[in-house]
Order: C-alpha cells, then structure tokens, then sequence
C-alpha cells in the first residue's frame, strides 16, 4: 500500500505558484485542475499560455493586444475596460459620430432604415458590415448592432463605474466578444493584419 501511494505520488503532477511559492497537487488524480493558486489567487503560467495560444487561435485583433496584455498580467478588470473603450474609440472614429458615446453611439452607427415595400435600402448605416441585399444580411447588421450596444450598455457602463468582476473566464469572454465585433467593423483582412 505505501508503495502504491508513493508511485501515485510521483505521477502526480506539483504546481507552484511563481508569487508564493505554494505546492499543490494538480491533476486528473486529485480532482483539482486550478488557473489560479489556491494560496494567493495568482494567474498559474500554465494558464497565461493556454490563454495566449487562445489568442493566437482566434487571431487577436491588433488594437485588442493592449486588453490582452492586460489580462494576460492578472489586470482583469483593466483588459475589459481597454476592450470596450477601444471598440468605442474604434466605431466613433468610423461612424464620424464623435459626440456620442455608449449604447446611443453603438444603435445609431449601425442603424439603417429599409423600406419592405418597395426592397430598397432608405438609409444606409453609419458602419455597414454587409451589403445588406437580403434579410439574412440586413439581421446580421442588426445582431451586431445589438451586441455592441450590449457591450455598451452592460459591460462598459458596469465597468467603467464599478469594479466589475475579476473572473479571467468571464473577462476573457467579452474581450473574445469585443473582438468579434471588431472584426466586423474594421473587416476580417484586420484578422491577417494582427
């Protein structure tokens, strides 16, 4: 029996905390696979490297690599306030609205008017992502407006004037969001560009 603990104890994988020095067990074995010391709740770098091979595989917008430095050093909180705010800076600067912020710039740079009776467009968009010819199109226009007006509305206001939460995963997927609208607004050559 004791040499049956030994061996399991060989095979388990020991992580340690770079800040603190803590040793825990992690593995499959032991039921735990942390992101985080357990001790003082830094960041493991096996974590720092699946989350920069993630951005690697979703090919990072270039003017999101500030938000994800940010992450990447344990700056949560900051990496989405500088995700949002870019995507805001980004659309005010293409829509030409400049005194506009939040949700109210978000509905009107991608608001378009189409009349169904006669099939034309009557208003085109401020930031068109499509060439808005079919009904699939013109829902794609609207979803993105309301995902962006989403990230306005409920995550940049929360952030910008509370703490908001610290959780990587949660961080890490409104910058993944902020990202793929990001893409549709600068176009998706920006993803061979970054």
């Amino acid at each position: 029996m004791a040499a049956e603990l030994i061996v399991r104890a060989m095979e388990e994988r020991v992580c340690t905390c770079n800040k603190c020095g803590a040793s825990f067990p992690e593995g499959a074995d032991t039921g735990h696979k942390f992101n985080f010391c357990p001790l003082c709740a830094r960041v493991l770098p096996d974590t720092v490297k699946y989350m920069e091979n993630y951005f690697r595989i979703i090919q990072l917008v270039e003017p999101l690599h500030n938000a994800q430095h940010l992450l990447l050093n344990e700056q949560s909180v900051a990496a989405v306030r500088d995700a949002v705010v870019t995507l805001e800076r980004i659309v005010r600067k293409r829509s030409g609205l400049q005194d506009l912020m939040g949700a109210d710039l978000m509905a009107k740079a991608f608001r378009f008017d189409f009349d169904s009776s006669t099939g034309t467009l009557t208003k085109p968009p401020k930031i068109q992502v499509n060439s808005l010819s079919n009904v699939t199109e013109r829902n794609e226009q609207e979803g993105l407006k309301f995902i962006a007006m989403g990230l306005m509305q409920g995550i940049r206001n929360i952030y910008m004037h509370t703490e908001g939460t610290r959780k990587i995963y949660y961080c890490l997927q409104i910058i993944t969001t902020t990202d793929f609208v990001l893409k549709q607004v600068l176009g998706w050559e920006s993803v061979a560009e970054s």
